[in-house]
């Protein structure tokens, strides 16, 4: 359950800077699913055990705008203890 509240919070968020900064519709969508699929991958990861990143909107957030290279610095930061 705290997966949805994190991605409810990520997408209000996502949508705030969409008016805010005035992106595009096309971004913000791309957006969306990249930060979907990165909490999917994020969950994944933290379900294997091999580390542990702590899921919340900053981190799918990093995900969802760097992609896959976000997840591998998200993951070299957790062996590292650094997150």
């Amino acid at each position: 359950m705290d997966y949805l509240k994190i991605a409810v919070i990520a997408l209000i968020v996502i949508l705030i800077a969409k008016y805010v900064f005035k992106i595009s519709g096309k971004k913000i969508t791309a957006l969306i699913i990249n930060s979907l699929i990165g909490l999917a991958v994020l969950w994944l990861i933290n379900w294997t055990e091999l580390v542990s990143i702590p899921l919340n909107w900053v981190t799918v957030l990093i995900t969802g705008i760097f992609g896959a290279p976000g997840v591998i610095v998200l993951v070299l930061l957790a062996l590292f203890h650094l997150i």
